[in-house]
């Protein structure tokens, strides 16, 4: 599956525009996307936060979208590495 490579100020900013055209993303204002390892064909990030937060019916109701985000756009590999060595030199500290 060929995703579309995006930067994580990218990727962030897609998933804003799109998930706040989701009932209860109204007025969420910043999204925060993290990395991760990935299997198989699985999408290298996830949503970590939506910034205020929503109500759980809400985010249950958008896993759709997300998941269409997911299978659309790609986090930069090499974005995502250095993401994960920061977090690994965070956690030895």
């Amino acid at each position: 599956m060929n995703r579309a490579v995006c930067s994580f100020a990218q990727l962030q900013s897609v998933c804003l525009e799109t998930l706040r055209r989701c009932q209860g993303f109204e007025g969420v204002n910043e999204v925060l996307v993290q990395p991760r390892e990935t299997c198989g064909g699985a999408a290298n990030w996830t949503v970590a936060a939506v910034r205020p937060r929503v109500d759980n019916n809400s985010l249950r109701a958008a896993r759709g979208t997300i998941d269409f985000l997911q299978k659309t756009y790609a986090l930069d590999e090499v974005e995502a590495a250095q993401a994960a060595a920061r977090r690994k030199r965070a956690a030895r500290v």
